[in-house]
């Protein structure tokens, strides 16, 4: 990667967007991540990094904030014109250039703007304020088929969503080219102060039934308020320490089993030390067949202490819980186990942050280009994890829900 490259990608990753020196610890550390990632030399780097170069017209911009006293805001064209004769011959072909480019991007520039504000774009949605619109601007000006996207924006198309969950921006029928960077597009953190997301531009502005949301959340889909969630996320916490077998409820279960004689000892000790068992499905998928199935314990007791403990695992749900686990059959079967587990952390994590459903895609800048996401709508999440749409962790039969790992990674199948 060259330097623009490396700065690109530095500014990709702050949460405004960009920054200015003097850079603060925390920057230039985000910095030697990318330089690291890239094989180049950190110390080199930052040694030579005097100013950071802006795009033309945000430098532009920037002038004009600090030589105020020079700019009549109220010109008129005509006193342009005379303005244009008194330094004709001054003007190089850069200076020539610049113009031209201020002249072609004034002429779209109102209807670009006008567009952004219907799609709830606008200052006031960012902390960055107007430079925020700015950032947006200039990205889609200087798009080299600018004119195809502008088009494009006077009738766009519905978000459509396979009855499976799945989508694609390219729907939109723009170049792919033209739809990855826009991905990228990065205004700097919302109001609240929340990054916005990979996507999440993208979205609202290439879909009519899609929106920026400003009263919390990310977008809106339909009316209704969408999450965004990009590659690898998380449903929760990353882990829970070290925790085993034992200390959780079905280790409780099994400890009150024994101490009531309804498994000896020997059979407590072997099913807390099979180390199969620190998966969650698995272990209660045995726990169901030793406990209800060889020892005759009462089913529906076994059913409701599944219920409360999984529902503590996620969020203090009992009741999300309560609807997936519902009937003995299904502890049966493993993999049945571990789909009723995602749907119970896909509904209560949503719960949690209050929407009802969430956009998980697998682009990231610099590592994948995949345009495809899966969209699970809360009425839809039976459907949609039943279809293999979305998992959590791996693609095993048993999944990777584990004591120490109760919120595995989200993983799309989207092909």
């Amino acid at each position: 990667m060259n330097k623009e490259s490396i700065i690109r990608e530095w500014f990709y990753r702050l949460p405004n967007g960009y920054t200015t020196a003097p850079y603060s610890k925390k920057e230039l550390d985000v910095l030697h991540e990318v330089l690291v990632e890239n094989g180049m030399n950190g110390s080199v780097f930052v040694n030579s990094l005097e100013t950071i170069e802006e795009h033309p017209m945000e430098s532009l911009h920037e002038w004009k904030e600090s030589h105020k006293e020079m700019i009549n805001e109220m010109i008129q064209l005509p006193e342009i014109m005379n303005l244009l004769k008194d330094v004709k011959d001054q003007l190089d072909q850069e200076d020539l250039s610049d113009i031209q480019a201020v002249i072609i991007r004034s002429a779209f520039k109102g209807k670009l703007l006008k567009y952004f504000a219907s799609k709830d774009i606008v200052g006031d949605a960012y902390q960055l304020g107007e430079k925020s619109v700015r950032i947006l601007f200039n990205t889609i000006a200087s798009l080299p088929n600018v004119n195809e996207v502008l088009n494009y924006f006077q009738a766009p198309l519905d978000l459509v969503i396979t009855d499976d969950g799945r989508g694609t921006l390219e729907q939109s029928g723009l170049p792919k080219e033209t739809l990855l960077e826009m991905m990228t597009m990065q205004p700097g953190a919302d109001r609240g102060g929340n990054a916005t997301g990979p996507g999440e531009i993208a979205l609202a502005l290439l879909f009519k039934n899609v929106t920026n949301y400003t009263g919390g959340g990310d977008l809106a889909f339909d009316g209704r308020t969408l999450e965004v969630k990009g590659k690898d996320a998380r449903l929760g916490q990353q882990s829970r320490g070290k925790r085993k077998l034992e200390s959780t409820f079905l280790g409780f279960m099994l400890d009150n089993a024994a101490a009531k004689g309804i498994i000896s000892d020997d059979e407590y000790n072997e099913f807390i030390n099979d180390t199969d068992h620190n998966n969650i499905s698995i272990a209660i998928r045995d726990a169901y067949e030793l406990l209800v199935e060889d020892k005759g314990a009462n089913r529906q007791d076994f059913l409701q202490k599944i219920q409360k403990g999984v529902g503590a695992i996620f969020f203090e749900n009992m009741e999300v819980a309560q609807k997936y686990f519902n009937d003995g059959s299904d502890f049966k079967n493993v993999n049945q186990v571990m789909k009723q587990m995602v749907k119970i952390n896909l509904e209560s994590y949503m719960d949690k942050i209050k929407t009802s459903q969430i956009l998980f895609h697998n682009f990231r800048k610099g590592k994948s280009n995949d345009l495809r996401f899966a969209l699970v709508k809360m009425e839809d999440i039976d459907s949609v994890v039943e279809a293999g749409t979305i998992r959590l962790g791996s693609q095993k039969t048993e999944g990777s829900f584990f004591w120490d790992n109760t919120n595995p990674s989200v993983k799309l199948k989207l092909g």
